[in-house]
């Protein structure tokens, strides 16, 4: 079941619905056996979501070998994030289309950094930054397969000094995929501040004033890790074949004044980070 949404003169952009298991997911309230249950009807998606906790980028104290353990060790939010979080890829990325793997393998390397960072910089959020990260780009999967010229469009974008990808989106598409994201993040049934973050975070100026108003920690938090992961994770470089990432050149000092981070403390974090990601073989 999809539904459209249009914006102004923008093409009707159809949303796929979540996975049946992820709407008793997040739409329920159980108990462990029963969360268990819900999951263990998709085969695929216990193996995946099983991957993903063992992960050791998650460097969790013991290996879990079962989603009934899962869900037991981890509880009900965290194992749902996951869950959801995992399921993205299935309902968007055709393996055979070389532009939405990329998406796909680019997202999921910037949420792996996600979690790194955050427990490097003893933030208690790995698993809501993981979300974000593997979310905040899946517009591009949608508008991809709406126009034929997104892929030029989105590295021209990634391109242009002004940093201004989501406002050079919208200039040739009337929409860009920050808002489709986040439309979807909303369908799928994200918290609202995973929501507003996806939707804003090609948006220096609104980030910028989050800063300045010393606003929510936990949304600082997330918006700051979310764009160090972007550039840990050489993003432009992946999506568009760029070397410079124009926006963080915008970004760069609210993000490292907020992690009282300078240069060499921020280099010497992306070498720890980089270090561990080969380790991983990520």
């Amino acid at each position: 079941m999809t539904e459209s949404h249009t914006e102004d003169d923008q093409k009707e952009i159809r949303l796929p619905s979540p996975p049946q298991i992820v709407q008793q997911l997040r739409l329920t309230s159980t108990d462990a056996s029963s969360l268990g249950k819900i999951i263990a009807q998709d085969s695929e998606l216990v193996t995946e979501v099983l991957e993903t906790i063992n992960a050791p980028y998650f460097n969790l104290v013991r290996k879990i070998s079962s989603i009934d353990e899962a869900v037991r060790f981890l509880g009900q939010d965290r194992i749902t994030k996951l869950t959801t979080a995992r399921s993205l890829r299935s309902a968007f990325i055709v393996q055979s289309n070389t532009f939405l793997e990329d998406i796909w393998s680019s997202s999921n390397r910037v949420a792996i950094v996600s979690v790194l960072l955050a427990k490097e910089l003893k933030k208690n959020i790995a698993e809501s930054a993981y979300e974000i990260g593997l979310f905040h780009n899946i517009g591009m999967a949608l508008l991809f397969k709406e126009f034929s010229n997104y892929r030029t469009v989105i590295k021209s974008a990634y391109k242009h000094e002004s940093g201004a990808i989501s406002a050079f989106e919208k200039h040739h598409l009337q929409c860009n995929h920050a808002d489709i994201g986040a439309k979807l993040a909303d369908k799928w049934h994200l918290s609202k501040q995973q929501v507003l973050i996806i939707k804003n975070h090609h948006s220096s100026k609104w980030i910028i004033e989050q800063f300045k108003q010393d606003n929510d920690p936990e949304l600082l938090e997330s918006i700051a890790i979310l764009k160090l992961a972007e550039q840990f994770s050489h993003l432009s470089g992946h999506i568009a074949q760029v070397p410079i990432n124009h926006e963080w050149k915008v970004l760069s000092e609210c993000i490292m004044e907020f992690f009282d981070l300078n240069d060499m403390k921020l280099e010497k974090l992306k070498r720890k980070i980089t270090i561990e990601l080969s380790e991983i073989k990520i």
